[in-house]
């Protein structure tokens, strides 16, 4: 039995730093300093037929409402690498941590962490 996502999916959450934060044709973008080599199932591509965000957040602006709908990307060259398509967050800033929940299965165990050579992430378990 492979239970993935249906045991542990809840139970964990990936963290990233906001490292620019750009707009580009009225859409406001907030680079990360992680993305698809490391959390591949959140950015879409891990066999999935259609796209759907996993809840995110601002994990240092957790009391701010929403003030901008935003797509968070990582760091990567190609289009591929979003995080979060078009979600209302808390306006974010260089250094803001982003939060993406439900990401107990399929994170960094699942993704191309060598992609482009960028540094491998740390996994905790606790």
């Amino acid at each position: 039995i492979e239970l993935g996502r249906y045991l542990v999916g809840e139970a964990g959450i990936y963290v990233c730093r906001v490292l620019d934060r750009k707009v580009s044709r009225g859409q406001v973008f907030l680079v990360t300093d992680g993305g698809l080599h490391q959390h591949l199932a959140a950015s879409g591509n891990f066999g999935q037929v259609i796209r759907r965000n996993y809840p995110v957040a601002i994990g240092t602006r957790m009391a701010s409402a929403p003030a901008e709908v935003v797509s968070v990307v990582g760091p990567l060259c190609t289009p591929l690498d979003v995080l979060a398509e078009k979600m209302p967050l808390p306006r974010a800033a260089p250094g803001d941590l982003v939060v993406v929940f439900q990401s107990g299965a399929y994170g960094l165990s699942a993704s191309p962490q060598d992609f482009l050579s960028h540094p491998r992430t740390l996994e905790v378990l606790v």
